[in-house]
């Protein structure tokens, strides 16, 4: 009897082993996707931080319906490394300051493989500049209407002590209701309180940036980061 179990745990080891080796020799993806969510062949200025905008790809010929996420930064650049097939490229459902329309784009991966992806923002920023003369801050920026109908719902001044700013990750911002934003050029001027001078204390780097909100959206749409410091 008890020889019988060395048998057993003999062969059980063994297959454990074996299983092992498979998973160890599984091989990893091949081929690198990578590209640009863009606007009429411009990059988005997103939100960067905690994996906000994503896209959705998916293998055609495979049971498993179930996407792969890919994650966007704050550019508006993705990269992935996949296994070579057929794909399915999409914008995550209701996700971005833009059209929720997810027009497929279908790409056949093998090697490096870029592929862009167009999307309709509500609004876009242009002509961003800010600065910092002691304790005063003032930001400037013009908002263009891309949709319409589409209805702001506010604007932040995002102030960072690293290279990645946005709403989520910042040392402070200052939030501008919609009844202070005019289509057009805006310009803005505060004093720092006291708590938002401690935020920034000591900081080796400061950089500035504005989002904006559409009502509706679940994420804003940014201008490009200045360095107000470093």
């Amino acid at each position: 009897m008890k020889k019988l179990f060395y048998h057993i745990l003999f062969a059980s080891l063994l297959v454990t082993g074996f299983a092992s080796c498979g998973y160890d020799n599984f091989d990893e993806p091949e081929s690198m996707l990578s590209g640009n969510v863009q606007y009429n062949g411009q990059n988005m200025q997103l939100q960067g931080s905690g994996g906000s905008i994503q896209l959705q790809a998916y293998q055609t010929g495979y049971e498993l319906k179930s996407p792969i996420t890919i994650y966007v930064n704050q550019d508006g650049h993705f990269s992935a490394r996949l296994f070579n097939g057929h794909y399915k490229l999409v914008t995550k459902d209701n996700n971005g300051p833009w059209v929720n329309n997810r027009d497929t784009i279908e790409v056949d991966i093998k090697g490096n493989t870029e592929v862009n992806i167009p999307v309709t923002p509500y609004f876009l920023l242009s002509d961003y500049n800010c600065t910092l003369s002691g304790n005063r801050l003032t930001a400037s920026f013009k908002i263009q209407q891309i949709v319409t109908p589409a209805t702001l719902s506010y604007a932040t001044i995002c102030i960072g002590r690293t290279s990645i700013v946005d709403e989520q990750n910042n040392a402070f911002q200052i939030r501008l209701n919609a009844s202070a934003l005019t289509m057009g050029a805006n310009s803005f001027s505060f004093t720092l309180t006291d708590e938002q001078k401690k935020a920034i204390s000591g900081a080796a780097k400061l950089t500035a940036r504005v989002g904006l909100r559409t009502v509706d959206a679940d994420k804003s749409v940014y201008t490009h980061i200045v360095t107000l410091a470093e």
